[in-house]
């Protein structure tokens, strides 16, 4: 776990909220230089605590008003195949190995139930589903809270 001072935590926080700020205005809002905050950053980067930055797009405006998450229980034990099948499906859009009754929870963004039934119908090559449609996110992408200084995990 990499360690971090109060000042590269102002300039997560701050990245989190908006990547797009400019190196002038981050450094302003956490009180170093310019190059400071360049030199920080690059740091985080090198040691992968920012591991991107990236656009948050709205499926729904590109044509896929429907999301869901599907819990796969594969047939076969072989998560290498099955990994390398699923990212050759570009509705899923996010993919985790999980503990439990299921062995993988996918997020999917389909275009219509059709569309849905037929993402189901090629998942079940693979293994059964149950499938939950999302109604609604009230937030994601959220970042658990910075460990308290001193305590063990």
């Amino acid at each position: 776990m990499a360690e971090l001072d109060r000042f590269d935590r102002l300039i997560l926080e701050a990245l989190q909220h908006n990547a797009r700020l400019s190196g002038a205005e981050l450094a302003r809002r956490v009180n170093l230089s310019a190059p400071a905050v360049a030199e920080r950053m690059a740091k985080l980067e090198r040691n992968g605590v920012i591991r991107g930055y990236q656009a948050v797009l709205d499926p729904a405006q590109l044509g896929y008003p429907i999301q869901c998450l599907i819990e796969l229980t594969l047939y076969r034990a072989d998560y290498p195949h099955a990994q390398a099948t699923l990212a050759g499906f570009p509705e899923l859009i996010d993919c985790h190995r999980v503990t439990g009754d299921a062995c993988m929870v996918l997020k999917a963004a389909v275009s219509s139930m059709a569309h849905l039934q037929a993402l189901i119908e090629r998942l079940t090559e693979l293994g059964g589903t149950k499938t939950a449609i999302i109604l609604s996110s009230p937030f994601t992408g959220r970042v658990p809270p910075w460990p308290v200084e001193g305590a063990s995990t």
